[in-house]
């Protein structure tokens, strides 16, 4: 990690590291700066002035209780934490899951905001695709415990393509093109890898579309699917 080796260098990797967990392990108790003095010893280069700063941007009050936030505000302060002891590399757990649309973007937004530096790294789990969408540079998918995929973001969308038409277009040959396909009384939809290979099959009696990357990794667990 960091180019040191993780056992001789345990101490300073975890200065350089943050992990921000989807439930909260502060004491609710306490107010949000109380809460900051007793973490602060722990780290070798608090900023002070940097945890201030960031209670600013995120419009917490220091004075508040722990157990008087929100669960979207209370992930706001894990950051502020991390942020205000240098964390080069920050470690989230299903960070925006509960939380409500408004606090879900804030939150996407400091994250995309803070990843512009190229010194700072964001490494999250998530089962929401749409924050994949947003701000992920790179993505791994994992199914069963098996990594399916994993690339960089724009070139898992660009590599695949989702493929509309009617039934008659397809043969047993045609199928073999798609990594998933669902069909129903209406037409087929189908993701394939090789666009071109898929558009040149189908003389342009089909329709390609862009897809999300939920669509990439529906159709690749689901595979064929009768409507």
């Amino acid at each position: 990690v960091f180019g040191l080796d993780n056992l001789e260098h345990e101490l300073a990797i975890k200065n350089r590291m943050a992990f921000v967990f989807d439930e909260n392990h502060y004491y609710e108790e306490l107010s949000i700066r109380d809460m900051a003095r007793i973490v602060a010893p722990f780290y070798r280069h608090w900023e002070p002035q940097t945890f201030e700063k960031c209670l600013k941007d995120f419009d917490l009050n220091p004075k508040q209780k722990i157990k008087q936030l929100s669960k979207g505000m209370k992930m706001k302060y894990s950051l502020a934490i991390a942020l205000s002891h240098g964390a080069e590399l920050l470690i989230m757990d299903e960070p925006t899951a509960g939380l409500d649309p408004m606090a879900r973007s804030e939150l996407l937004d400091i994250l995309a905001t803070l990843i512009q530096d190229e010194r700072n790294s964001v490494f999250f789990s998530t089962h929401i695709t749409p924050d994949l969408d947003k701000i992920a540079d790179y993505v791994t998918f994992i199914n069963q415990g098996e990594i399916v995929l994993s690339a960089p973001k724009d070139d898992i969308l660009e590599k695949y393509g989702v493929i509309k038409g009617s039934c008659d277009l397809l043969d047993e040959e045609s199928k073999r093109l798609f990594v998933g396909i669902k069909t129903n009384k209406f037409g087929f939809e189908g993701l394939v890898r090789d666009k071109e290979k898929a558009l040149r099959r189908f003389r342009g009696l089909a329709l390609l579309e862009k897809p999300s990357l939920e669509d990439i990794m529906l159709y690749t667990v689901r595979g064929e699917h009768h409507g």
